[in-house]
């Protein structure tokens, strides 16, 4: 699977558009994360075989989620190779 720059961007601008709008700084952003991230998660999976829909909603809420620092690397290295 392969998705280009041009498509990204595109999705990101479309949520930037489609996000709910907010005077306060922070909470727009914060508009804007969840609804590009749905609007990846939402794009992603309809191009993607079912087998593997499953492990990409795993690596992306594992990207999210350490993104956030709400993973331990010792343990995700432990996860990963036993």
């Amino acid at each position: 699977y392969q998705y280009s720059l041009g498509w990204f961007t595109n999705l990101f601008l479309q949520s930037i558009a489609g996000s709910s709008p907010s005077s306060d700084l922070q909470e727009r952003i914060e508009n804007i994360k969840s609804h590009f991230t749905y609007s990846i998660y939402k794009n992603v999976c309809r191009s993607l075989f079912e087998k593997d829909k499953l492990l990409f909603s795993f690596l992306l809420t594992i990207g999210l989620m350490k993104g956030r620092d709400e993973v331990d690397d010792q343990e995700w290295r432990f996860f990963l190779t036993g």
